[in-house]
């Protein structure tokens, strides 16, 4: 006879099925690990104050700051690359948001991230690259769909049917009918960083204007008056223009003083939003993007504007149906 284990809400932290008890008293049945608990394993407060890791290092004179999280951590290779993802959970609330980190070296996403976790709940997924906390994965393989060898890799160029591992390991804590994904990064300044509502090829040329879709707040506030600092929905570019849903949403968040762009998606550059717009468009999911600063602390401030806006303007009482 096969024994079923019943047993307080869990969050299920490894494929050996270990279980921590949240806050929830809500009774369920246990035969088997869920999708997204396959391979992960628990990383003990032993453990995680021994990393050699930046984000958590930062953190280590706070003997609090971990209260409620439990970390996770999952290794494998794949297409010539190994990755190393860590996984953070809120005991009391784990199946609200998923939150997603893919860049290493974006240190207030990952601020933001944790902060955003602590008060939302849910759980944050982020790229550990190594001790240097680069940008690229190193390897030698294929990078998301292209069929070109490379030595090095975008996480966040990485979502693809052919890195189905990769891709899997983050869409299968997605559980619930609402369950909103969350990207968290940051840009360098003056649209010539990493990303901007500025058109960037224009800018090159002299010429100051918005890319295509993006339309600039209503009275932002000093903190969020900068175009390196927006929100972001992709669409396809087969439906044409936005639904009616994500243009609510940029109308909203433009109310609330937030810079938006409407990414239009033909072809996926291997991105996540450039993947969910095109493989899975009844995920809810936003982008928050903040311009870097030296002060993590005011990055990550900018971060919370956008979450909070999303979360109280955005989200819906069931997934889009699919097309």
């Amino acid at each position: 006879m096969t024994r079923r284990l019943i047993l307080p809400i869990l969050v299920l932290c490894s494929a050996s099925v270990h279980a921590q008890t949240s806050a929830v008293n809500e009774p369920i049945v246990l035969t088997h690990p869920q999708q997204w608990q396959h391979g992960w394993s628990m990383i003990s407060t032993q453990k995680r104050v021994a990393m050699a890791d930046d984000d958590i290092q930062r953190h280590a004179n706070d003997p609090t700051y971990w209260d409620g999280i439990t970390i996770d951590e999952k290794k494998f290779s794949e297409n010539g690359f190994d990755w190393h993802l860590l996984r953070f959970t809120n005991l009391e609330n784990p199946r609200a948001v998923i939150w997603f980190v893919p860049h290493d070296d974006e240190n207030a996403a990952f601020e933001g991230a944790i902060a955003a976790l602590k008060k939302h709940g849910g759980m944050a997924i982020v790229v550990n690259s190594g001790s240097g906390s680069l940008r690229r994965q190193k390897g030698l393989g294929r990078c998301g769909g292209r069929s070109a060898i490379v030595n090095s890799c975008d996480p966040n160029r990485n979502f693809s049917d052919v890195t189905p591992l990769f891709t899997k390991a983050f869409l299968d804590h997605r559980t619930e009918a609402n369950q909103p994904i969350i990207a968290l990064h940051t840009n360098g300044a003056g649209a010539a960083g990493d990303f901007s509502l500025i058109d960037i090829a224009a800018y090159r040329r002299g010429e100051m204007r918005l890319r295509q879709d993006a339309y600039r707040a209503q009275n932002p506030t000093a903190l969020m008056d900068n175009y390196d600092t927006l929100g972001l929905i992709a669409y396809r570019a087969k439906d044409r223009k936005p639904d009616d849903v994500s243009v609510a949403c940029r109308n909203a968040l433009n109310d609330n003083g937030i810079h938006f762009w409407h990414e239009r998606v033909e072809k996926s550059d291997g991105s996540l939003s450039n993947y969910l717009a095109l493989e899975r468009p009844d995920i809810l999911y936003f982008n928050a993007e903040s311009r870097e600063e030296s002060d993590l602390a005011i990055s990550a401030a900018r971060h919370a504007v956008m979450i909070a806006a999303y979360l109280k303007n955005c989200m819906r009482s069931g997934d889009k149906p699919a097309p």
